[in-house]
């Protein structure tokens, strides 16, 4: 790549047909000297595709205790509650995420299994080669995962369309407790640690926490002069309670956290955010 001629993390929409099942899709692309490390974080998130094009190096990555080193070039990286705190010698990485009815009407299956994990691509479609091939020889990352991913949606699983009305109250700041997501879902708060783990990943209770922990987050880091009425939009009682959240989902506290995020973690929240619409 060129000086100037693009940025070094881009996104783009999916199209109409597939926007409902993926956040979109992206690529970093970082030229480092030889020998030099970079260090950056992804934040925990839904599940995601990331491949690595043939000029990349090896890169790892920790979540929590676990450490992925190296990361499987062609990565299926599960629905994840930590941040991935991750190390690479440059390259190109490209990616989809797959959003729960996403998972459910593309791959299928209990997605908890691949929770907090990162598994090589085949695990979980033993056809990507096309996909892999395509990126490899030069296809946009839009055009190319489109392709894939419309492929899939061909085989036409069934999708319960209670995990978009889930999706949708999770993402709600008015939505707090678990007992009002059962209600609204006909469900006995049993059913819906079953369902929301088959589908989501986690338990209804770290779901919630998750989501308002990003909304905090994502407000704190784009805005710090309101960080403190961004907290309290978000949901939380003070400070302290969202500094627990801060040590569930990232290891450490916020102040901890910019003294370790990378150089590429505010510019991949501002290109999703323009491209997007949304930081995280």
């Amino acid at each position: 790549m060129e000086a100037g001629t693009r940025s070094p993390i881009e996104y783009w929409r999916a199209s109409d047909t597939l926007s409902q099942f993926v956040t979109g899709y992206h690529r970093y692309n970082v030229a480092l000297p030889p020998g030099m490390v970079l260090r950056d974080v992804f934040f925990p998130s839904w599940a995601t595709v990331r491949i690595a094009i043939p000029e990349s190096r090896r890169w790892s990555v920790r979540m929590a205790s676990r450490q992925f080193d190296p990361v499987p070039e062609n990565a299926f990286f599960g629905p994840s509650s930590y941040a991935g705190y991750l190390e690479s010698h440059g390259g190109t990485l490209v990616g989809v995420g797959i959003l729960p009815m996403g998972w459910a009407a593309l791959f299928g299956g209990d997605i908890s299994r691949h929770a907090n994990r990162v598994v090589p691509l085949v695990a979980i479609d033993p056809g990507a080669a096309a996909l892999v091939r395509a990126l490899h020889e030069g296809e946009e990352p839009d055009a190319a995962f489109d392709a894939w991913l419309r492929e899939r949606l061909s085989h036409g699983r069934p999708v319960d369309p209670r995990i978009a009305q889930l999706f949708a109250l999770l993402h709600d700041p008015a939505i707090y407790r678990i007992e009002t997501i059962a209600e609204m879902l006909h469900m006995t708060q049993r059913t819906l640690a079953a369902f929301t783990r088959g589908h989501f990943g986690f338990t209804p209770k770290l779901l919630l926490r998750r989501a308002r922990f990003m909304r905090a987050l994502s407000g704190v880091l784009s805005q710090p002069e309101d960080g403190a009425a961004l907290i309290e939009a978000a949901g939380y009682w003070d400070r302290s309670h969202f500094l627990r959240d801060s040590h569930l989902f990232l290891g450490c506290s916020v102040r901890d956290f910019l003294k370790r995020r990378g150089p590429l973690n505010q510019v991949a929240m501002n290109a999703r955010a323009e491209a997007l619409g949304a930081p995280v």
